[in-house]
């Protein structure tokens, strides 16, 4: 239920936190889902929460930004602890920024993050 996860998301005390404090700090309490849809879910509603109030996240020109920077750290964070993924294949540092240093005109606002 969408009221559920909102009133969850809203009891995190987000503000004047880094976005990616704010992250850890709620995945932390809990484990998330197996399913996509579910963590697309989760995580597009602590984007909404977390856009207004994480100090850098405010630095973002849409929501949309804070949420693709939040499932790029998830998948950054499994890519990293996964040892099926064979170590050539793991992303670098300097992939892990050209992955997101702009998501498009209408995502980024035409700005590099």
């Amino acid at each position: 239920n969408e009221k559920v996860l909102r009133a969850f998301v809203s009891t995190f005390p987000m503000e004047g936190l880094s976005l990616l404090a704010a992250l850890r700090m709620f995945l932390e309490s809990f484990r998330l889902p197996g399913e996509a849809q579910m963590i697309d879910r989760i995580l597009q509603c602590f984007a909404d929460m977390a856009h207004g109030l994480c100090v850098d996240a405010r630095k973002f020109p849409t929501v949309d930004c804070t949420y693709l920077l939040c499932f790029s750290i998830i998948l950054l964070n499994t890519d990293l602890h996964n040892p099926n993924i064979r170590p050539e294949r793991k992303m670098t540092f300097d992939g892990f920024v050209l992955n997101n240093k702009n998501y498009g005109a209408e995502v980024s606002k035409g700005q590099d993050m």
